[in-house]
């Protein structure tokens, strides 16, 4: 008995000591957890090695990171929404009702889009500002520029409406523009270091780079396919693209984007990497370094930006309807200290 347990002390020192070395040869090991909604779950997995843990929430489409360690998981089939720990990868409470708060750069206050656009604190929820835009199709939503700006992206959930992008200066709570776009467009990107949103319509087959404030296009590019989801990654200069390819495959476009003083902004670099299925939704790690790639085969991809390598694969109950990548080290509001909620004392003196 003694000289098995030695042998699996060795087995475990052993794989641990190898773990190490692979991750020191590859720097070091995705960070954050990766949320995945499908079918009846939400599924928590470990971007460094794939492994994952499954929480019961009922249908959710979309997922809402919070700040603290929380992610917002609502149903709304039924009406309900399940609030998860990434800390303890558990859920902590079932909510009544949907609650999908937006949050920007701050951790105390969030957005919600509906008949009015709200500021509401956080945790308290406490209503900060009420304004007279209404959003009936939020599709995607980023809160941006210190929460100064509103992207909204407004789209059907069967595409059949057409897409119209909506800027809000938030400061004020008035609509900057509201554009129709033409094509199919699925998901837009923002690189503030760059100065530009991507734009991934579907129906042309390109990515359409364009000026944020004005929406004015500024480049366009072709794909092997329709793109679905994009983001930047790597600071923001680094754009990669999902792609469904007519042959009914995916790829990863990852294209290296730069601002030249005499030409302008300018593609430096064009790589591909293969995925394992068709592409439905991509998320970028906090750091920027890896993209998750989920999949209609019901798989997630983690994938290193810079050496297009697949770090880890983690299997799926059902095919992905939400992807986010999340930071749960990210530090949540700062609460007062009221001296009146204090549990009452008696100071009698002594050590």
């Amino acid at each position: 008995m003694v000289t098995i347990f030695r042998r699996a002390f060795v087995f475990l020192l052993v794989l641990a000591v190898g773990l190490s070395a692979v991750w020191a040869k590859k720097e070091s090991p995705p960070v954050g957890l990766v949320a995945v909604s499908g079918g009846d779950v939400v599924v928590l997995a470990d971007p460094a090695f794939g492994n994952t843990r499954s929480i019961q929430t009922g249908p959710v489409a979309w997922l809402f990171p919070a700040p603290g360690g929380t992610l917002f998981a609502p149903d709304l089939v039924h009406g309900k929404t399940t609030v998860i720990d990434l800390r303890t990868m558990s859920a902590r409470d079932a909510i009544d009702g949907v609650t999908m708060p937006h949050f920007g750069d701050f951790p105390d206050r969030y957005v919600v889009l509906g008949k009015r656009l709200l500021v509401v604190s956080y945790p308290e929820r406490a209503l900060m500002g009420s304004f007279e835009v209404r959003i009936d199709n939020p599709w995607q939503v980023a809160v941006v520029a210190d929460n100064t700006v509103l992207l909204v992206l407004e789209r059907s959930p069967e595409g059949d409406s057409g897409a119209v992008m909506t800027a809000v200066n938030l400061s004020e709570g008035r609509v900057v523009y509201r554009r129709p776009l033409a094509g199919d467009v699925r998901h837009f990107a923002l690189s503030p270091k760059l100065g530009m949103v991507a734009l991934a319509d579907a129906g042309s087959g390109q990515v359409l780079l364009a000026d944020p404030a004005t929406l004015t296009p500024r480049l366009a590019y072709f794909v092997n396919g329709k793109p679905v989801d994009l983001v930047f990654a790597d600071g923001g200069t680094t754009l990669v693209v999902a792609v469904a390819r007519e042959d009914g495959g995916g790829e990863l476009a990852v294209w290296k984007i730069k601002m030249d003083k005499k030409k302008g902004l300018q593609r430096k670099q064009e790589r591909t990497v293969s995925l394992a299925g068709l592409p439905i939704r991509i998320a970028v790690s906090p750091d920027g370094r890896d993209v998750a790639a989920g999949l209609a085969t019901a798989e997630l991809q983690i994938v290193r930006v810079e050496s297009l390598e697949i770090l880890a694969i983690a299997m799926l109950p059902a095919a992905p309807r939400d992807v986010v990548w999340c930071d749960p080290s990210m530090e949540g509001p700062t609460l007062p200290d009221w001296s009146d909620d204090d549990e009452p004392q008696l100071n009698l003196g002594g050590s």
